[in-house]
């Protein structure tokens, strides 16, 4: 039998992000943990300042520009980090490409901003929506600069970049909010991140681009079927994870989607810091091969659902305590949406995971279509929803159809166009989420009070995962996904570039 620090030692290389990778992991997540904070400082600040409403408000406004940012410069600007710098004239070209984008997105916001406030029948959400698209001018460029710094893997750069931003947005908002600006907060602080986050990147990137107004087409030819796949993909995934929003603003009203949209954002946290995170997996993707990609993903889905499993275990054991004493009393209702979401959320992991590694594998093409099969699916899901449960219909919906359907079709599709056996992606989650759902389960059964209720998941997983645990430890020291060599080679080519 090896020594503990031995089968530590073996663990520690299972997982997927170690030595800079590690780092700039760690660094983005604690600059999204600031930035995050600041936010929950924001929202906590507003929801005692403003009403449902307003929060209802807002997230008409985000139907429109959630779609619209779905095109910025910074999607198109990930082609960079996935086919390198070393090519000049594509880089001047995509460069330039974004920016006139973001005008076209300027434009096109200030115009659909007057049938959207018909839409809905609400007519402050015509100046509201055309002020906020002024981010898209302010942006204009600064995805290239984003990507240059993840190529060249300067996460440091990108945290502070992160914290200077969310500091502008707590900054901005706040004193609109105090100064009685009410719904009108909202924006002040996105345009206030806006201009920190294009003044950062740019300083920190520091490099120069020639801007041309017509780019260059045989450059853009190379990657356009690239870019128009990332783009298919992200309208894709708004659609599927947007139109409850659309439907509940639609049919129910500002009230009952403000009630929804704090309870979603909260809900998703984790999987927002799960993007910074998917960020380094995406350029420790692009410089592998194809068996070392496989074996990659498959710790990377490991790790996050051995973490991510419990922390939304106790969310939805803690969510009737929790929800009330962030936002006060009268969001206590906001509780059971919480609930239903975490379920979608969790599940939206997995997914984004697998997305991420079909990216950087070159298949954003399948990505893209696996997303659209589901579109038919879900909005009359979500109708549907509405018409029998209301706001609550909704987000039962959103949980059956886009967490546990979704999931499972998404597993089955990549692994068929993957050419991986179905249980390669499905083992290192399997245990870990039976664990966390039985722990959650039997404490709910129970209805135990929070803090009984926590420490009992906190026991029952630990008990119920250590089938996994020991199957982890277990295993002596496998092929990392770097040798150290290979690291070494690609931390000082990226840096040259």
């Amino acid at each position: 039998m090896s020594h503990p620090f031995h089968r530590l030692r073996a663990f520690l290389q299972r997982l997927p992000l170690r030595g800079r990778l590690a780092q700039g992991s760690a660094l983005l997540l604690g600059a999204f943990v600031l930035v995050k904070a600041s936010q929950f400082v924001i929202q906590i600040l507003l929801s005692r300042l403003l009403s449902p409403s307003d929060f209802g408000l807002w997230a008409m406004v985000l139907v429109l520009t959630g779609l619209s940012l779905l095109f910025r410069d910074g999607t198109i600007a990930a082609v960079l980090v996935q086919r390198g710098l070393d090519d000049k004239r594509m880089v001047d070209a995509v460069y330039s490409l974004g920016v006139n984008v973001s005008v076209g997105l300027f434009v096109l916001q200030v115009l659909a901003s007057y049938p959207l406030s018909l839409f809905f029948g609400e007519p402050i959400l015509w100046p509201l929506t055309a002020l906020h698209g002024t981010i898209f001018l302010i942006n204009a460029g600064t995805g290239a600069h984003d990507s240059v710094l993840l190529r060249q893997m300067r996460f440091r750069e990108i945290a502070l970049c992160d914290c200077a931003a969310g500091g502008a947005r707590l900054v901005g908002a706040v004193a609109c909010a105090l100064a009685g600006g009410g719904v009108w907060a909202f924006a002040a602080g996105e345009i206030a991140y806006a201009a920190a986050d294009a003044v950062a990147r740019r300083r920190a990137s520091g490099y120069h681009f020639r801007y041309s107004f017509w780019p260059d087409p045989q450059a853009i030819q190379a990657v356009r079927r690239y870019i128009a796949d990332m783009m298919s993909i992200n309208l894709a995934v708004q659609t599927n994870t947007n139109g409850d929003n659309l439907v509940i603003g639609r049919l129910l009203g500002a009230e009952p989607l403000g009630f929804y949209n704090v309870a979603y954002q909260l809900a998703m946290v984790p999987v927002f810091a799960l993007t910074k995170v998917n960020r380094v997996h995406f350029t420790a993707l692009s410089h592998m091969d194809r068996a070392e990609q496989q074996s990659y993903v498959g710790r990377a889905l490991e790790q996050y659902a051995l973490l991510g499993a419990p922390v939304y275990a106790l969310s939805f054991v803690l969510a009737p305590w929790l929800v009330p004493f962030i936002y006060g009393q009268e969001w206590a209702e906001a509780a059971v949406l919480f609930q239903l979401v975490l379920i979608f959320a969790y599940a939206r992991g997995l997914m984004s995971i697998i997305g991420t590694a079909l990216n950087a594998f070159d298949k954003p093409g399948i990505n893209a279509r696996i997303n659209w099969v589901l579109v038919p699916l879900t909005l009359p899901s979500y109708v549907l929803g509405a018409w029998l449960g209301g706001v609550v219909g909704v987000a039962i919906a959103v949980a059956l159809v886009m967490g546990a359907g979704a999931t499972g079709w998404f597993w089955v599709a990549v692994c068929r166009t993957s050419g991986w056996n179905l249980g390669v992606p499905a083992k290192p989650v399997l245990l870990p989420t039976l664990a966390a759902v039985g722990a959650a389960g039997c404490a709910a059964l129970l209805a135990l009070p929070p803090v009984a209720a926590a420490a009992l998941v906190v026991a029952l997983y630990m008990l119920f995962a250590s089938l996994a645990i020991v199957r982890i430890f277990g295993l002596e020291a496998q092929k990392p996904p770097f040798k150290p060599d290979e690291l070494a080679k690609i931390v000082s080519s990226t840096t040259r570039k």
